[in-house]
């Protein structure tokens, strides 16, 4: 008996034994989970709705698990104050400025606090600091959201199924599009002509870049035209000069006109002239008696060279014109 009582209480110790290192093990594997043997530091964060969250949830930082939520109450003004337990080995990476929000662990699974942003200059937290919020939108405004857009979706589609039902009637100008074969030819044919006006505006820009490139090319009238700076001042002295020569004509045209307009009169010597033939008959006279008086004038000039008083005057002329060609022509010589 005494042997069974041994054999009894040393099974017993043994399941003792085993459930008490299953009971360390689960200890241990929750705590892990839950952070709990770690070194860390506490942060708050101040929420007026914290949509269902729950002491122990976890706590992500860039995609990694960092913490667990340590506690949840109230705080002044109905906020709700969340203590948040984080491992000291993320301290240096989360930031004073960062901000914390609600999630949730997949569609449907627990809440979760997610802590996002921050910048270096704000530096490393130290313990203690009060993380900024951002405003999670909940189950119910996201229901409403649905809603709301469930009913946009019904009007749309209210909408369209009305412009359907015009377009298979007939009625607007996509209708008659539809319908009416003539309206398409004619919308074929204006497409055709804008397009060929877009093919004619092609070549005419092209030919506008042509133009443009031998405007460039050294040696053109056109180059020299916009580059050379003493070609446009010699065309505009060139204009003034035709504009003078051109005033100066009509001055002269105006000129004659004015002359030819005085030959038609007869009050001037040349009217008369022109237009009075006893003017002209009597100039007529008057012109063949001086030719026969310079006649014989002529004839009387030779009667007095030849006269014995007057010949001996003539010789010596003729004699000192004589030496004078002569002593011209031996000076040329000499030079």
């Amino acid at each position: 008996m005494e042997a069974e009582k041994s054999k009894r209480a040393v099974v017993v110790g043994i399941f003792v034994a085993i459930g008490i290192v299953i009971f360390m093990i689960g200890v241990f594997t929750l705590g892990g989970q839950q952070k709990a043997f770690v070194k860390a530091i506490e942060l708050n964060a101040m929420f007026d709705d914290v949509s269902g969250l729950q002491q122990g949830n976890n706590i992500w930082f860039s995609g990694v698990k960092v913490g667990t939520v340590r506690k949840i109450e109230f705080s002044s003004g109905a906020m709700v104050k969340v203590t948040l337990h984080i491992e000291k080995k993320a301290q240096e990476f989360i930031r004073k400025d960062a901000k914390a929000r609600i999630s949730t662990d997949g569609l449907i699974g627990n809440k979760i606090i997610i802590i996002y942003g921050g910048t270096p200059a704000a530096g490393s937290i130290e313990g203690g600091e009060t993380l900024a919020v951002e405003k999670a939108l909940s189950t119910d405004d996201m229901m409403a959201t649905l809603q709301e857009n469930n009913l946009n979706l019904i009007e749309i589609t209210r909408d369209f199924k009305t412009i359907s039902r015009k377009l298979v009637a007939g009625e607007g100008t996509l209708g008659a599009l539809l319908k009416d074969a003539s309206l398409y030819k004619e919308l074929q044919g204006t497409i055709a002509t804008l397009q060929q006006a877009a093919s004619n505006s092609s070549r005419l820009t092209a030919g506008i870049a042509d133009y443009t490139s031998r405007l460039k090319t050294p040696g053109t009238l056109a180059n020299d035209l916009v580059s050379d700076t003493v070609i446009i001042p010699n065309l505009k002295q060139a204009t003034e000069q035709l504009n003078l020569a051109s005033a100066n004509a009509m001055a002269l045209a105006d000129n004659l006109k004015d002359a030819t307009s005085n030959l038609d009169n007869t009050n001037n010597p040349a009217g008369l002239i022109l237009h009075d033939e006893k003017v002209a008959n009597d100039l007529r006279t008057i012109i063949h008696n001086l030719n026969s008086s310079s006649q014989k004038l002529d004839e009387d000039l030779e009667a007095l060279q030849h006269n014995f008083l007057l010949r001996g005057f003539f010789r010596k002329k003729e004699k000192a014109a004589a030496k004078a060609a002569k002593d011209s022509i031996a000076a040329a010589q000499k030079q």
